[in-house]
This record gives structure tokens, C-alpha cells and sequence, in this order.
């Protein structure tokens, strides 16, 4: 039979290996992880559609999901943009594809085939290498993959999205812009998810993430439960400045009513251009927003 002071040090040390439990209840996320993959992309080349660089980091990808136990999906389709027929790949990894209650987590793959924004105008018909927009995207939802294998979220089962054909389109008008992103919401016939989170050009040395204007006016709570974590964990890259509207792969999810919200960095001098390098993206903030995003899938929504 325990004493009082037994009881009382009894009770201590469950809460110690209460405590212990909790602050193992959300896998490591490794920026440095993230950035090698950020340069695997690159390392193919620009991936711009139909070219031999977007045919090899689509196969990466695949292969990448499958080697970490995602049941892959993919969705071909074709687009005429600029006079050229565009062949295109969607691909989708999931996993706990059982469950009922789903996170989709997307980012686009594809890079801009004109660097149409150069200082340079002999360079403005040349395809860019694309690091921050959209590999920085791509290789934390990469890093997700091989953590989603190895430790199971409390609730929800996640869909991890690789759009094509996001950024091939004309400035000034919507019709070419985030295709692979229409064309999965239009073929999509499963349960509407519970939340769908976009990231975008979040490998920027300079991380600022402003409240995009679109996912504010449309999932405020949505918004309000990734600001909130990133203030728990003391992470100022994430402001409540509210941004422009900016049509992103997010857009077709609110369109079909969707409760979706698009993390993105805009403000990038090196948007569309050939200076778009791995040298002008950071492994921090990679890690910036894998931490949020791990802590989201595996935190925040436990029942």
C-alpha cells in the first residue's frame, strides 16, 4: 500500500510522462530535408510541360510517393495554351485513404515556360528553373510524405495534391492560369474535404506570409487555426496583414464551396524570371511552414 508521499511522487511522474508523450505527439519536420528535395527538382531543369525536365520530375514524384506507401493516383489531361498543346499530370498520393474525414495539402509542380518578367528581354522567352515557384511548394509536401508513412495523424486522412499546369497562363486574365487545379476539382466525386491547404512560393529566403484576400473572405476559420499555430510557435513570418486577391490552385476549391485557404509569399523580385534559383530559397523557410503544416495534420484537430 503507498503512502501519501508515494502517491504524491506517483502522480508527478505521470504527469512528467504525460508531458513527455505530448511533445512527441508531433513528428520533426527537417527544413534541411525539404531543401534537398527543392534541388532535386531543380536539378532536372525547368519542368515546363511537354519538355524531357517535366517528364523526369513527374516520374520522381510518383516514385517518391509510392516509396513512401502513398496509394498514387494520377489524372492526365491535355490543354491549348498559346497555340500548343500542353500534356499534363495531376498527381495525387494519399494516404488513411479509409477514412472519411480528409486533408488535402496541394502545391503545383510545374514551372513557368517563359521568363516573361526578366530584366532581360533575350531571356524572356526562356523557361525558368523555378525554385521558389513551385519546387520550395513541392518539397515540403515531399517531407510530409515520408513523415505521413511513419506516423499516423489522430484523425484525419490526408491527400497529398501535385497540380500541373498552374503557371503557363497570360497576365491579365484567369482562363490559362492553375489548370491542373480546375481540372481536378472538376473531375473530383469524393466527399468534400474538411479543409484544403494550398502553399505557393514559401521557399523564399525573405518568408513574409500576408493573409491572402480570397482565403480570408471565404475560410476565415480556416485562416484563423494556421495563424493561430504559427503564433504558438512564435513564428512572425506569418502576418495578419491581409494580402491582394491572388488566383491561385486554391481558387477552383472555392469556387465548388470548398473550405480552402492559400499559404503564399508573393512579394518574390524573382517571380517569372531566371533568377528563380535554389540560392534565393532558404531551408528555414521550409521549415517554417513545415513545422505549421505538421502541427496542423497532427495537433490542432485531434478529437
Amino acid at each position: 500500500m503507498m503512502n501519501n508521499k508515494n502517491i504524491f511522487y506517483f502522480f508527478i511522474i505521470l504527469i512528467i510522462i504525460a508531458q513527455i508523450g505530448c511533445s512527441k505527439s508531433i513528428p520533426e519536420f527537417s527544413g534541411d530535408k525539404a531543401f534537398q528535395y527543392l534541388e532535386k527538382q531543380c536539378s532536372f531543369g525547368p519542368r515546363n510541360p511537354n519538355s524531357d525536365s517535366h517528364l523526369l520530375c513527374k516520374n520522381y514524384i510518383i516514385n517518391f510517393l509510392e516509396e513512401n506507401g502513398a496509394e498514387v493516383k494520377t489524372q492526365d489531361f491535355s490543354a491549348e495554351v498559346r497555340n500548343e498543346t500542353y500534356n499534363l499530370t495531376n498527381i495525387i498520393g494519399s494516404y488513411y485513404p479509409q477514412r472519411r474525414n480528409r486533408i488535402f495539402i496541394g502545391a503545383h509542380w510545374d514551372t513557368r515556360p517563359w521568363a516573361d518578367l526578366d530584366s532581360l528581354e533575350e531571356n524572356r522567352n526562356l523557361p525558368i528553373m523555378g525554385a521558389n515557384d513551385a519546387a520550395s511548394g513541392v518539397a515540403v509536401i515531399l517531407h510530409l510524405a515520408e513523415i505521413l508513412i511513419k506516423y499516423e495523424p489522430p484523425l484525419f486522412g490526408i491527400d497529398l495534391l501535385f497540380f500541373d499546369g498552374e503557371d503557363a497562363g497570360t497576365q491579365g486574365t484567369n482562363d490559362e492560369w492553375c489548370l491542373g487545379s480546375k481540372y481536378f476539382v472538376e473531375n473530383y466525386q469524393g466527399r468534400e474535404p474538411d479543409f484544403v491547404v494550398i502553399i505557393d512560393m514559401i521557399g523564399d529566403s525573405d518568408l513574409n506570409i500576408n493573409i491572402e484576400r480570397y482565403s480570408y473572405q471565404n475560410s476565415p476559420e480556416l485562416v484563423e487555426q494556421i495563424w493561430k499555430i504559427a503564433r504558438a510557435q512564435n513564428i512572425s513570418n506569418f502576418n495578419t496583414k491581409i494580402s491582394d486577391f491572388i488566383y491561385d490552385d486554391h481558387y477552383p476549391f472555392l469556387e465548388k464551396g470548398f473550405n480552402a485557404i492559400d499559404i503564399i509569399d508573393f512579394d518574390y523580385p524573382y517571380w517569372h524570371t531566371l533568377q528563380d534559383t535554389p540560392d534565393k530559397c532558404s531551408p528555414l523557410s521550409l521549415q517554417i511552414i513545415g513545422d505549421v503544416l505538421t502541427e496542423f495534420i497532427y495537433k490542432s484537430n485531434e478529437g
